[in-house]
This record gives structure tokens, sequence and C-alpha cells, in this order.
């Protein structure tokens, strides 16, 4: 096999090449374990961590179930946001109202949490090494967390959010395009 040869008309940089000859073995498995651990923390984030509080405070018998108001979708309007951009600009005409970490949690973090996926999974597996690949995984896992937590009430659902981790997504595959490949002369 060619390690070599990572990409039909790219290479990686000598320098790179050379090391992930010598230790290739070792630098996949520790980059699929920090891949699972990065995927397991964002989940737990986005989705376990909330699902988690809901529970204890059931079990707790603070609140019950029509309190809490899970899966009463009456006014999941609230909640819940289908307009491309809506919360983007409202974030950005209403800045003057809203408290800047509130901002920069939102759009940033957004962005940012499923960076990491879009630069791990084309250097991991040769499967993830098109774009187009990297933005549907992406796409579909944050599809995933938001219907999880549009189902289960748990944050909010929001196609903004849809939108930033997708794009989030493909700016690390162009981040690992950038820094890891080298087109061939």
């Amino acid at each position: 096999m060619a390690k070599n040869n990572i990409q039909g008309n790219a290479k990686l940089p000598l320098p790179y090449r050379a090391l992930i000859d010598t230790y290739y073995l070792p630098i996949k498995i520790t980059g699929w374990l920090f891949f699972c651990i990065y995927s397991i923390i964002a989940f737990y984030k986005l989705v376990i961590d909330r699902l988690v509080n809901v529970v204890v405070m059931l079990f707790n018998g603070e609140y019950s179930l029509g309190e809490l108001g899970l899966f009463d979708y009456s006014n999941w309007r609230l909640t819940t946001n289908f307009i491309p951009f809506d919360t983007i600009l409202r974030y950005i005409h209403y800045s003057q109202y809203f408290n800047l970490d509130i901002i920069i949690i939102n759009l940033l973090g957004n962005l940012l949490i499923f960076t990491p996926m879009g630069f791990l999974l084309p250097l991991l597996s040769k499967k993830c090494r098109q774009a187009w690949i990297v933005i549907c995984i992406g796409f579909f896992s944050s599809l995933t967390v938001e219907t999880i937590q549009f189902i289960f009430r748990v944050g909010s659902a929001d196609i903004d959010d849809l939108i930033l981790n997708t794009l989030g997504a493909w700016l690390g595959y162009l981040a690992y395009k950038s820094i890891l490949i080298k087109p061939k002369k």
C-alpha cells in the first residue's frame, strides 16, 4: 500500500509524510481515540447533559412532566426557529440588546463545535477526503442534535444552529486541506 499517496492529486508535505510513515499505527489509533472523545464530549454538551438535568429534576420530584413541558408542543414556536438566518440576523441587528457573551457563545460556539469533525474525519478516514462527504456528515450530525433538542425540548431547535454547525464542519475541512495537504506540482 502506498501510504504516501494520501489523496489523488495532493500529498502531505514531506515532513508530515515521513513522520506519519514512521508512526502510522500509533498516530491512527490516537487520532481515532481523540475523535471519539471529542464526539462524546460534543454530544454530551449538546444533548445528554440537558437530558440528564431534565431526568434529575423529574426524579427528584421538583417538576412533573407537564410542568417541564416535555412532549407538549403547543408552544413550540418559543423554542424553535425554522427560518434560515433569522437568529443570526437578530443577533447582528439587535446586538445592543443582547449580552456579548450570548452572541459569541451562540454564533461562534455553533460554528466551532463541529470544526474538529471537519478537520479530523478526512485526516483519519480516506472515505472522508471529499468536501461534500464532510459537509453531509456535519449536516446530518447537527440535524440529529437539533431533532433531539426539538423532540425532548432541551435547548432550542434552530435552523441557524444547523447552518453554523455545517459551516463549522466545512471550515474544519478547509483547515485540513490548507494545513496538511500540498497540491502536487
